[in-house]
């Protein structure tokens, strides 16, 4: 549980950071990150049904092809998708052959194609 509370935190630190430097956004609540495109939010329901049927790393990487663009939405969509898979409980993984070391790499290298790796290192080891 702790280790849910730790990435999740993580996540919403890249997002911060990477809608500021980016976008010039401050984000103060989730409620700030809607989508304007409906082909993303439908992208996001696609992909969180895909992590609820076992599909991780399939999931993964259609997040990684649909979002090369790296556009705001891009980003607000791999927020949701991140979120998503960090809300799901050990025996998931377990059963899908995850460790939260494997979500917390992935979910790095996603926001290291908004921000520099430097700083996504510096906002998820902040915590530490």
């Amino acid at each position: 549980m702790f280790e849910d509370d730790y990435i999740m935190r993580q996540i919403k630190e890249c997002i911060d950071a990477a809608m500021r430097l980016l976008f010039h956004v401050n984000v103060e609540s989730p409620a700030m990150l809607v989508l304007k495109d409906r082909q993303k939010e439908e992208l996001v329901q696609k992909l969180t049904d895909m992590l609820d049927g076992g599909k991780v790393r399939e999931a993964i990487s259609e997040l990684d092809r649909e979002t090369a663009d790296r556009s705001q939405d891009d980003l607000i969509v791999g927020y949701r998708f991140y979120t998503h898979l960090c809300q799901k409980d050990d025996d998931y993984l377990d059963k899908y052959g995850l460790l939260y070391s494997d979500v917390e790499a992935e979910m790095k290298r996603f926001f290291s194609h908004y921000i520099s790796p430097e700083v996504v290192d510096l906002v998820t080891h902040s915590k530490d």
